[in-house]
């Protein structure tokens, strides 16, 4: 079973609850115009071409209704370009998709909206608003450890925070093995309660 990292705070909070809302249906989401503006940037990275990223915009903005809303797509994918151009970043992979641990029947799941390569460090981004707390998500130290995982690297060399598109506003943080290890401890936790609770079998 595979939990995507947004809701993990939900079933944090109360494993019964968050079983429960997947029984009914819940935690399902249709594709939305903070998805369309991600994956717009995704292609925007995977081609190094601005036109091919408001191409992918212009597929997904003709199903879309709010034309205030869409004209803000194309504002903040054109300011979002600007920043990355002088950021001076060097994005090495995007909308990287989670699954960690990768032997196990209790996953943390869901997308990176982009990893950066910052020398000596890599850095995974969510593409969210930065939160008060933000800090203390428990899946802040598991995506940490995914991503090093994933890329070879000591997790120390790994920083993990959010962007804000309508702005681009950046911040960071890297967690220690001890937080690391508590967290993996907890998401274990987690995930036996979550198993024990649900209903039919887990394929």
């Amino acid at each position: 079973m595979k939990i995507r990292h947004k809701q993990l705070e939900l079933c944090r909070s109360s494993p019964k609850n968050w079983v429960a809302s997947k029984q009914e249906g819940g935690g399902r989401s249709s594709f939305g115009y903070n998805q369309a503006l991600n994956y717009a940037i995704s292609t925007f990275h995977n081609t190094d071409s601005i036109k091919s990223a408001l191409v992918r915009l212009d597929g997904y903005a003709k199903n879309f209704k709010n034309a205030k809303r869409i004209a803000k797509l194309y504002e903040f994918l054109d300011e979002y370009a600007k920043w990355y151009a002088a950021s001076g970043i060097i994005s090495a992979d995007s909308n990287v998709l989670l699954a960690y641990p990768l032997k196990s029947n209790w996953q943390l799941g869901g997308l990176i909206s982009r990893v950066d390569y910052l020398g000596s460090e890599y850095r995974a981004v969510l593409f969210e608003s930065i939160a008060p707390g933000w800090k203390d998500q428990l899946r802040m130290p598991l995506i940490q450890t995914a991503i090093a995982l994933r890329y070879g690297r000591p997790a120390p060399e790994v920083r993990v925070g959010f962007q804000e598109i309508n702005g681009n506003k950046l911040t960071d943080t890297r967690y220690t093995t001890s937080q690391r290890s508590l967290a993996d401890a907890e998401f274990k936790k987690i995930g036996a309660q979550v198993l024990k609770l649900w209903p039919k079998p887990i394929t």
